[in-house]
């Protein structure tokens, strides 16, 4: 739908006062869908939205083999883990494509997995029914404070150089793991170094190598279904190479429900390895939304993503339904992010993943199954690669930023431990801000005179709201070469993915969505005011 035609639907809308406005008028299950989700209002339409489901789900389904063969270094079954985590993925994508209307999907995906079964399983802290009762009671959490401020008060006051950092030191453990499961990395058998390069002439290392190098020039090019590609091509060759077929590629499955372990609860060590794994889910799940609702332009003026409090629901609900099927925390992926390239608006996209999620479940998994490690260790690496790019938003000249998000980064990979590294930063980060005498700067009674210290300013990370950001922007001397961080540029860049939504929200058909979003607006307010309100009481 051109731009014009939009704006002239939104005004139909205004006019009319409801989501039914339309150039032609729709019956029957398309209709009411184009009603329950706004489809025609988002500027989409009803094929668009199934075509775009298909194509995050294709872009996303790599995840449901890596996450099994991450999983299953705890000793949980392979299979098993492919159904249960395409199963509580196909539960959690519909709940949230039905409360939130965002086109994301929502599987296990590397990261809390990793953690899961390497930091706490492998490392011999926690037993695997230990470290799923660790998995629900954070995805329980999650979902509770989801509907409280304090999630937002946790995102606002957490540095952003710790976000990266444990999206760089996760990214190297990554890619670690992934050279490790074919052999490239082997521990030192002579004891002079902790690990060595191994032997380079097998099969697994030449398979795993050509398909990288393959899947990275179908990236370059950019190739749709370039990773599920390179790990179809790189299982074939290795089935024919090693004359391994699998004997079965299709199979009824069931559900496999396992323990969940409280006891490790009565030490405290249970409840930081709760912290650290809250935090890598919120840091995901929040960047996620932004930058899924940014791309699709469903950035509210303020900032807020309207729907994200229901994702964040729907991630904890689905986490504590993954820890009792015994497999990985679910969150937003952003590879299905593919799906809003291809032109999909609206949660049901998510609802197509959901469904192709449950029939991978109970009908495909032997095939997934038999995917070999060396078609996944080519994933793994570019997904490293992926996530350490982020540190290109480390601010390396201040120590204050970088020394937290480096020690961040390389405990994970040093330590083989991703809670290890957000300690590490977050102690650092803390250490910092009194060593460096950053704190005085926050109390207004400390200060040797405003004109040393320059233009006083609000201390607390608050999000400006568009109405300020225009006022900085009109008091911006020349608005020719703007800064890339200028405000008037991040107005400008901010309004142009914005899409009034405020006839959305007035017509919106469903109660529970309609709450969900009232609450994560109030949330958001309240976090903010007693952020405020603390920083009076103690003097900032």
């Amino acid at each position: 739908m051109a731009a014009g035609e939009r704006r002239q639907r939104l005004l139909d809308v205004e006019n009319t006062g409801s989501c039914d406005a339309s150039p032609v008028a729709q019956a029957g299950l398309a209709g009411a869908l184009d009603r329950y989700f706004c489809i025609s209002l988002r500027g989409s339409t009803l094929a668009t939205e199934l075509r775009a489901g298909t194509t995050a789900f294709l872009a996303t389904s790599n995840n449901f083999v890596v996450n099994a063969q991450i999983m299953s270094h705890a000793g949980l079954d392979l299979e098993g883990q492919i159904v249960s985590g395409a199963f509580a993925a196909g539960v959690t994508c519909i709940v949230s494509g039905l409360l939130s209307n965002l086109p994301v999907g929502l599987v296990p995906s590397v990261g809390p997995n990793v953690f899961l079964a390497y930091s706490l399983v492998a490392s011999h802290m926690f037993t695997a029914e230990e470290a799923l009762g660790i998995s629900a009671v954070c995805g329980t959490l999650l979902a509770l404070m989801s509907l409280t401020p304090a999630l937002k008060i946790i995102l606002a006051l957490m540095p952003l150089s710790i976000k990266y950092g444990l999206l760089v030191g996760t990214g190297l453990l990554t890619a670690f793991i992934g050279l490790k499961s074919i052999g490239v990395v082997v521990p030192d058998t002579d004891g002079a170094d902790i690990v060595a390069l191994g032997d380079l002439k097998t099969l697994p290392v030449a398979v795993s190598m050509i398909s990288l190098v393959v899947t990275a020039s179908m990236l370059y090019n950019a190739v749709k279904g370039a990773v599920l590609v390179g790990m179809l091509g790189a299982t074939v060759a290795f089935w024919a190479g090693s004359g391994d077929w699998p004997s079965r590629f299709v199979s009824l499955q069931g559900l496999t429900t396992y323990p969940l372990s409280f006891a490790a609860f009565a030490d405290y060590r249970a409840w930081t390895e709760v912290g650290a794994l809250m935090l890598m889910l919120l840091f995901s799940l929040s960047g996620a939304v932004l930058g899924s609702a940014r791309m699709a332009g469903l950035l509210g003026e303020d900032g807020h993503v309207r729907g994200s409090t229901a994702v964040f629901v729907s991630s904890g609900l689905g986490t504590l339904l993954s820890a009792k099927l015994g497999t990985a925390p679910i969150f937003v992926s952003m590879s299905a992010a593919a799906g809003i390239r291809d032109g999909g608006r609206t949660g049901l996209v998510s609802i197509v993943v959901g469904l192709y999620s449950l029939l991978t479940a109970f009908f495909l998994s032997p095939l997934a199954s038999a995917i070999p490690h060396c078609a996944v260790s080519p994933v793994l690496v570019l997904v490293g690669v992926s996530m350490t790019g982020e540190a290109k938003e480390i601010q390396w000249w201040n120590i204050l930023d970088a020394l937290p998000a480096f020690l961040c980064a390389v405990f994970q990979p040093f330590t083989y431990s991703v809670s290890n590294g957000i300690y590490a930063g977050v102690g650092m980060s803390f250490v910092l801000f009194f060593t460096t005498g950053t704190f005085i700067s926050y109390f207004p009674s400390l200060r040797k005179s405003e004109a040393d210290l320059g233009q006083e300013e609000s201390a607390i990370p608050i999000r400006k709201s568009v109405q300020d950001l225009c006022a900085i922007a009109e008091e911006e001397e020349s608005p020719v070469n703007l800064p890339a961080a200028s405000p008037k540029r991040v107005y400008r860049a901010k309004t142009a993915m914005t899409t009034n939504f405020q006839q959305e929200a007035a017509n919106d058909r469903s109660t529970l969505r309609r709450g969900l979003v009232r609450i994560g607006t109030s949330t958001q307010q309240e976090a903010l005011h007693l952020i405020e309100k603390a920083a009076k009481l103690i003097g900032i």
